[in-house]
């Protein structure tokens, strides 16, 4: 009985909780800014190009507070700056009094996924289910952005681009300049960038349509899978299969639980590494590419169409040649698989 009236007690304020939505919006004047640096307590961020002379940012609440008084009083303690700060436009929102110690803020947040950093949770956890920064920037324009909590996506913009997240995915548009993301919890997708990508999560995959320089990817756990990069690729995951449709640089591909299938087009100024503990290795190569061919399976065949002296054998554990006079080492192991080596085409 005294658990269920303590139950009861705790649920009571939020039998009429009514769903509430609200937003606080700021803006600047860019000058002669050429840059916007965001740091937010936690909740989404979403940016991309608006007004060619502003930076204009909206934060979005909504949720169910057990009154409208209660959702004012949330709506107080959040400040939103938007001020310049040398070549840049610094944005900052941030709560104040709202958090509490995480150990006498459980009744709180119970019944929900309360939001924590720093041994510090949101009171308002219980009841406020979504945050969301818009940010409007000038097209061309560099922008750096950070939340403690929730996913980032950053759109068509021409510049430099930084996003960072402690928990959700990050979704880069068409950026015409170099990007860097990191998550500790969540998928990665780039349509394209003209630049260097670096690109890390702990656990998510990672997309790539198209980049125009180096690309540096890892995950902890999920897949990787690029489809064209002019640069250098660097791939690594612990946990998936690693995909290369065409790269014309050089390539460094390793995995612990999947496979890897590479198409390098071009013809490579340094070594080339693929290794996979768990699957087959399947690459294709352009028909006049010179490398050193070091290729060597403890779990299936090694096969390639390119002329290799021959032992009259047709399934190999190991192969070494020069392929079209030899260049660059190609190295390709598994323990776990076959691997596959063809001409283009």
């Amino acid at each position: 009985m005294l658990r269920l009236l303590t139950t009861a007690l705790i649920c009571a304020p939020f039998l009429h909780a009514v769903d509430t939505e609200d937003h606080v919006r700021k803006s600047a004047p860019v000058s002669s800014a050429t840059g916007m640096i965001l740091n937010a307590d936690f909740g989404s961020i979403r940016v991309q190009p608006g007004d060619e002379k502003r930076v204009e940012v909206e934060v979005y609440f909504r949720g169910e507070p057990p009154s409208r008084g209660e959702f004012d009083r949330m709506l107080r303690d959040f400040t939103l700056d938007v001020v310049p700060e040398g070549s840049n436009i610094r944005v900052t929102g941030a709560f104040h009094q709202g958090w509490k110690p995480m150990l006498s803020a459980w009744p709180l947040v119970f019944g929900h996924h309360p939001v924590c950093h720093n041994g510090q949770c949101l009171e308002y956890s219980s009841w406020l289910r979504e945050v969301e920064y818009r940010v409007a920037v000038p097209h061309k324009f560099n922008a750096q952005a950070e939340t403690s909590g929730g996913a980032i996506s950053v759109s068509d913009l021409k510049g430099e681009v930084d996003a960072r997240t402690s928990g959700g995915s990050l979704n880069f548009g068409h950026i015409d300049g170099p990007v860097t993301g990191r998550t500790s919890g969540g998928s990665i997708t780039l349509a394209s960038g003209n630049g260097r990508a670096l690109l890390r999560t702990s656990g998510g995959s990672i997309q790539i349509r198209e980049v125009g320089g180096d690309v540096d990817a890892y995950t902890s756990g999920g897949g990787i899978s690029i489809e064209r990069a002019s640069g250098r690729v660097k791939a690594h995951t612990s946990g998936g299969s690693i995909e290369v449709r065409e790269a014309t640089g050089a390539i460094d591909a390793s995995t612990s639980g999947g496979g890897v299938t590479a198409s390098l087009l071009g013809q490579p100024k340094e070594e080339c590494r693929l290794s996979t503990s768990g699957g087959s290795i399947s690459v294709s190569l352009a028909k006049d590419i010179h490398v050193d061919l070091d290729a060597s399976t403890s779990g299936g065949s090694v096969w390639t169409d390119f002329p290799v002296p021959s032992d009259g054998e047709k399934h190999h554990r190991e192969l070494h040649a020069p392929l079209n006079g030899g260049g660059p080492v190609l190295y390709l192991h598994t323990s776990g698989g076959g691997i596959s080596v063809r001409r283009a085409g």
